[in-house]
């Protein structure tokens, strides 16, 4: 097996027809996402595949959905790569399913693909509309059993929000509420390295000898040093993923803009996990 190179860009919050710019950005967030396309034309070792983890439209309606999907086969077209789709908190599933897939919605969108020998796994930790991410019983199920009858290959999860880990210690009232239950499953098959968004700034960390990657938005960083309120400004990241010939993981974190300007301010009841047993199942 040869390196493979995969990009990841996240959280690009595309302003649905009409509205604003989400949590005050000053630049388009149209703008910014054709930033990064174009830096991606500068690589030199053609990536493998692209992936947007989730929010990628802010509270949109089908038609905004299908913007989406015509830009992205422009860039497919244009790059010769292929881009692949996960959902985010800020995504709205029956918006997505009718206006990108054009499909019938369903409670969840989560698909596997194999790319030169890699098995990805795209999941989907949406949970209702709320900010926090879960996985349901049955796509653990499922991501257990491909697991298993693929245990020798080597695999990658793709998800919004990230597990905590030694990084995300105060941030762990906003990311994946039970990611010792993904955990667990991994342990079934070679996973290499889980991939997330959601928490708008670039971290890495390891979790049970697994690599964790965090990718910076394409929209906006947000400042979460200070525990109790975060600070929002504009920014553009994304990720440049490499595995080598030896299935070592490897994440540059390539940024494009950064503004010192704190545009919104969010503050901050309380850092830990939340009782998901006190929210409606969905």
């Amino acid at each position: 097996m040869n390196d493979i190179t995969i990009i990841q860009i996240s959280d690009i919050h595309l302003s649905p027809t009409g509205k604003q710019p989400s949590f005050n950005q000053q630049l388009d967030p149209y703008v910014k996402l054709n930033m990064v396309f174009d830096d991606i034309k500068k690589i030199a070792v053609k990536p493998e595949f692209i992936v947007l983890t989730g929010d990628l439209i802010h509270e949109g309606v089908a038609s905004d959905y299908v913007h989406l999907k015509e830009i992205l086969a422009e860039k497919e077209q244009q790059l010769g790569i292929p881009i692949q789709v996960i959902l985010g908190n800020h995504d709205r599933t029956e918006a997505f399913y009718e206006g990108f897939l054009q499909e019938k919605p369903r409670d969840k969108y989560y698909y596997k693909k194999t790319f030169s020998g890699i098995d990805s796994y795209f999941l989907d930790t949406t949970f209702g509309n709320i900010e926090q991410g879960y996985l349901d019983e049955k796509q653990l199920k499922w991501l257990k059993e491909s697991l298993l009858q693929s245990q020798e290959r080597p695999a990658l999860i793709f998800m919004h929000h990230p597990i905590a880990g030694a990084s995300l210690h105060y941030m762990r009232f906003s990311v994946l509420q039970n990611g010792d239950d993904l955990l667990e499953v991994c342990n079934n098959g070679n996973v290499k390295g889980i991939f997330a968004g959601h928490i708008h700034f670039a971290t890495t960390y390891t979790t049970d000898n697994i690599l964790n990657g965090v990718a910076e938005s394409t929209a906006y960083h947000i400042d979460c040093r200070n525990h109790k309120i975060h600070y929002v400004s504009d920014a553009v990241g994304y990720n440049i993923i490499t595995l080598s010939a030896a299935c070592e993981v490897g994440i540059e974190n390539q940024l494009l803009l950064w503004s010192p300007k704190i545009v919104k301010e969010i503050p901050i009841e309380q850092t830990d996990f939340i009782d998901m047993t006190k929210l409606k199942k969905y």
